[in-house]
């Protein structure tokens, strides 16, 4: 399953603040342990940046550069949002 969200960000220009609307696929982690049949290695989490637009009035999209594209992707993927469907107590 894919959820979209939106995140606010500052450019590499350190001046501009942009909002980001992105995608990401459901993290399955890794299962290291057990037989060998029970093993799998970790699938999903990926992260695709829809799109972007200044926060200031007007709004106006933008296009990222590549690199903010990647310190954007990695952030979320190393902060990935709330899972609202998450319960601890669900076994």
């Amino acid at each position: 399953m894919t959820r979209t969200f939106f995140q606010t960000f500052e450019r590499d220009d350190g001046e501009t603040e942009i909002t980001v609307e992105y995608s990401i696929s459901d993290y399955l982690p890794a299962q290291t342990y057990g037989p060998p049949e029970s093993c799998c290695p970790a699938e999903g989490g990926e992260v695709e940046i829809v799109k972007a637009w200044t926060t200031a009035e007007p709004s106006q999209d933008i296009t990222l550069t590549d690199a903010e594209e990647q310190r954007m992707s990695t952030y979320i993927q190393e902060n990935p949002p709330p899972d609202d469907d998450y319960d601890p107590y669900d076994f």
